[in-house]
């Protein structure tokens, strides 16, 4: 049954008009009674299309909702002009001057409530209202009329029609087209489309409309219209910025302070990581001895632009990023940062560095010298067990959140244990099988078996041979075992069947469809090769391309301009790559953080995403195997199979997934509990 607070709930029509329909109370109430953000694009900014567009809006800021509105102002035709020079001084005072008579029309023409309530919205940052003026080819006004309105768990509706906001479209006949995203993939692929060109409209990207923000002379005059003995709503007390959580995201947050605001967050990849601990960093200045230092560290540097974004979201500020690849002058940065807090020209700063910078020794320097409190979030936390890595976790980080979904490191118990010492264990733990289908994505998981051809299973049977004459020969040297286990290795990771198997997968899909190709080095460029054959538009996303054209190729994905991705270890962690609903696994290792990452690429919700299809190649050297082989290969094929156990254990079709590798387990002689 649907969440009776949820878009869900409501039976919204593909279209609704003014002759059947009441806007306000069967369209626009019940939508931001429940609604979490609402995207505005229309009309001219006066009192009448205040009054209009803040119908409900006292339910949606209760909500802890955050609005952005795009209008247009009302100007004489010479400052029309002024605006198209595009001055922004000049702008800046025309607007300032033009919207104080407006104001005080609010003032006067708006009811008590709903101007109380837009104006402690803007004071509040909850509202931010922005002004379009077209140019170049187009001579007239910004007449453009839609919204899109997301809830709490996600569902998004667009809209889109005839109807200004004002009190005589109402009486009107007007009509809206309304797209919901859980209900087809036409309606979430409309839904994108407008969500996608608001953002371009906000961000002012197109060439033909000019996008300006409120002077903050005139948003200061709206604020002051509030009553400051009575706030019409009451903003969540879990997160200040007005963001709603999830209850185990709030119980991750609590059991953080309980256990002196240090801890590990376990929880599974797609399960809002990132949004506990910003969360839990906001919730901090609360608290008595507030952080004034906050530094972040990722292990990659495409990484920290996702982190600033999701940063706006927070009253946390904007980062400093503290690493040489996207600021030269990083250290010169960091050194003004901390004297600003020492001297107290400022009250808090924030850092975005990268785990090789959080461990170099200038870092480390400055972050001693800060005389106040401080607090470190790592983020895939694991990597900071390894030898060289731990010199940046200082005991001068006051407080501490560890992020991952695996933190336990892959042959390390050292490492592992001290970053369960460092951190102060796990305090809080979700599991995939928790977050599936509520936050996650169910999915089907199909193994793959592929076994050698005959010449590379003949040069794997003779280096396996060697192998074991080496480790039966006491005097044999390490570096001659190793170059034959690597060797023999090499054939496994370049199986030649792999890539017909590979075109067997693609053949099974229905349609490619935002398909994910994970494989190494020595085969992306045949595995392109194929795909265009295929007939699929594809790109390679690998450690080559820079940030800019990284984020371009994500962006390109999401929108659907390219059938797939091919990826190499670069995609594992942390990139956000929520459309994705199919994904082939050709290239794996049996390192628990690398599997359980890469199928948490597939499993992020987004709109019309139903299920996401997994394919999981596992190569073996024959299916067939004798004693020797079997000898040779059971401790191999035993971490190979505790992948095969992980995924398929919570995929809805886990009977057929296990019966797959079943055949393998009685060929190698490996019994399910020989896994464990």
């Amino acid at each position: 049954m649907p969440n009776p607070d949820t878009f869900r709930h409501l039976d919204l029509p593909r279209v609704i008009d003014t002759a059947d329909t009441e806007f306000v109370s069967e369209f626009y109430t019940p939508l931001l009674s429940r609604a979490v953000r609402y995207d505005r694009g229309a009309g001219f900014f006066s009192s009448s299309w205040i009054e209009s567009a803040a119908r409900g809006m006292a339910d949606f800021a209760e909500n802890g909702g955050v609005a952005r509105w795009i209008t247009s102002p009302i100007l004489g035709e010479e400052d029309w002009e002024a605006f198209k020079e595009g001055m922004e001084a000049q702008s800046d005072e025309i607007l300032k001057e033009h919207l104080e008579d407006q104001i005080t029309d609010l003032r006067y023409d708006l009811e008590y409530h709903t101007r109380n309530t837009i104006a402690w919205m803007i004071a509040d940052g909850l509202l931010e209202i922005r002004f379009a003026v077209p140019k170049g080819d187009l001579t007239g006004d910004f007449h453009d009329k839609f919204g899109i309105m997301e809830d709490s768990e996600g569902n998004t509706v667009a809209f889109h029609g005839s109807q200004n906001d004002s009190k005589t479209a109402l009486s009107n006949y007007e009509a809206y087209t309304i797209d919901c995203d859980w209900l087809s993939d036409r309606d979430a692929e409309g839904v994108q489309y407008q969500k996608k060109r608001f953002n371009r409209l906000w961000d002012g990207k197109f060439d033909n409309v000019d996008i300006y923000s409120i002077p903050e002379a005139a948003k200061e005059q709206i604020a002051r219209l509030r009553d400051d003995d009575y706030r019409p709503y009451t903003t969540p007390e879990e997160v200040n910025s007005g963001i709603t959580l999830r209850p185990y995201q709030q119980e991750a947050i609590e059991s953080w302070q309980e256990n002196g605001q240090r801890g590990l967050f376990e929880m599974a990849t797609g399960t809002g990581k990132t949004f506990t601990a910003l969360a839990a960093t906001e919730a901090a200045f609360d608290r008595p001895d507030p952080p004034e230092l906050v530094v972040i560290a990722v292990p990659f540097t495409h990484l920290a632009p996702q982190w600033k974004e999701e940063m706006e979201l927070f009253d946390i500020g904007t980062p400093t990023y503290a690493y040489g690849t996207d600021n030269p002058d990083w250290k010169v940065d960091l050194s003004k940062a901390i004297s600003n807090l020492n001297l107290g020209v400022t009250d808090r700063e924030a850092l975005l560095t990268t785990h090789k910078t959080l461990s170099n020794s200038y870092f480390r320097e400055k972050i001693q010298k800060h005389h106040g409190t401080s607090l470190l979030i790592g983020d895939e936390a694991h990597h900071l067990g390894s030898e060289h890595q731990q010199s940046g976790l200082l005991v001068d980080y006051d407080y501490r959140i560890g992020l991952s979904a695996t933190p336990k490191r892959y042959f390390d118990e050292e490492g592992t244990e001290y970053l369960l010492d460092y951190f102060g264990g796990v305090v809080y733990e979700y599991t995939l099988g928790e977050a599936i289908p509520k936050f996650l994505t169910p999915y089907e998981y199909h193994p793959i078996i592929v076994e050698l051809s005959a010449d590379e299973l003949e040069e794997y049977r003779l280096l396996s041979h060697r192998l074991a004459k080496v480790a039966h020969n006491e005097d044999a040297d390490d570096e001659i075992r190793e170059r034959l286990a690597q060797k023999r290795a090499n054939i496994i990771k370049s199986a030649e069947n792999k890539y017909g198997q590979l075109r067997s997968a693609l053949n099974r899909l229905d349609s490619v469809d935002h398909l994910l190709v994970y494989t190494n080095s020595e085969q992306l460029e045949h595995v392109q090769e194929i795909l265009n054959a295929e007939g699929l538009i594809q790109h390679k996303f690998t450690y080559h391309e820079d940030s800019d054209e990284r984020e371009r190729i994500l962006s390109g994905f999401e929108d659907g301009e390219y059938d797939a991705l091919v990826a190499m270890k670069c995609l594992d962690e942390g990139v956000d790559v929520q459309a994705t609903k199919q994904a082939i696994l050709m290239s794996n290792t049996g390192n628990p953080m690398q599997f359980v990452q890469r199928r948490g690429r597939v499993l992020r919700q987004f709109p019309g995403k139903e299920k996401s299809t997994i394919f999981d190649f596992i190569v073996v050297p024959t299916t067939n195997p004798n004693s020797e082989l079997v000898e040779s290969e059971k401790g191999i094929l035993k971490k190979e199979l505790r992948r095969f156990e992980e995924f398929a254990a919570n995929a809805m079709n886990e009977v057929e997934a296990r019966n797959k590798i079943g055949h393998l387990r009685i060929q190698y002689q490996i019994s399910v509990d020989e896994d464990e």
